[in-house]
């Protein structure tokens, strides 16, 4: 069997090599590589991921419900006044051009004082928790466990907040049985623990019990007290 570095060398190899090279145009090698390339490339495609925009309903449908009236409202006042100005101005042969464009200008206004007036109402009420957690997030990053409190009435993001609590409380009470499993186990080594290693492995179990029952049997509450 011939060798493949051999075979450039052989006559009938020529022969198909030229007969290859007429047959094929000059720069169709690269193309027909990039093709083939492009074809598998083809042939991989990533999954199509479906965006799901309504996420939770009763929140999101709220506030589009009251952005869609707050715009079809101020377009149905406008919609009123200019057609008493139109009215008006025909019954008395006047142009009512620049009475409407000053309606107009009025009316931009207005809507804009109304969405921001809607913007502050709404920002209020979603920032307040989120700022609130955020202060308990902090607290528990600092090893402490915040006292949980309810959010104002009128407040957003109720049911994040409240699986936010049951989380915090159930974090909680794992780690005040890990203190408890920690003073069982600290009770039975201290009559035992004689040798400088143990002695030194039970002062660490201490300083970790002593650790966890700070943090469980003294929540942080002082911080949020300006939290209204």
């Amino acid at each position: 069997m011939r060798s493949p570095l051999r075979l450039r060398g052989c006559p009938v190899f020529r022969v198909n090599l030229a007969r290859g090279r007429k047959q094929t145009a000059p720069g169709t090698w690269g193309t027909l590589v990039n093709d083939m390339s492009d074809g598998n490339q083809k042939t991989v495609r990533p999954s199509h991921v479906r965006r799901t925009y309504i996420l939770d309903r009763p929140f999101q449908l709220k506030y589009i419900l009251l952005l869609a009236g707050i715009g079809a409202g101020g377009i149905l006042v406008f919609g009123l006044l200019a057609h008493r100005v139109h009215v008006s101005s025909t019954a008395l042969g006047l142009d009512g051009g620049q009475t409407l464009l000053w309606l107009t200008a009025v009316g931009a206004l207005g809507t804009a004082v109304a969405m921001g007036l809607f913007g502050l109402v709404f920002t209020h009420r979603v920032a307040g928790p989120v700022h609130v957690m955020s202060l308990y997030v902090a607290a528990l990053a600092a090893g402490r466990y915040p006292r949980m409190r309810p959010l104002r009435r009128g407040d957003e993001l109720k049911q994040f907040f409240d699986r936010f609590t049951e989380a915090v409380t159930r974090i909680r009470e794992r780690e005040a049985d890990e203190a408890y499993a920690l003073e069982t186990v600290l009770e039975a080594l201290r009559p035992v623990a004689t040798t400088p290693e143990a002695l030194e492995a039970l002062g660490t179990l201490s300083a970790l019990h002593t650790r966890k029952r700070q943090a469980v049997d003294t929540p942080t509450g002082s911080t949020f007290k300006s939290v209204a």
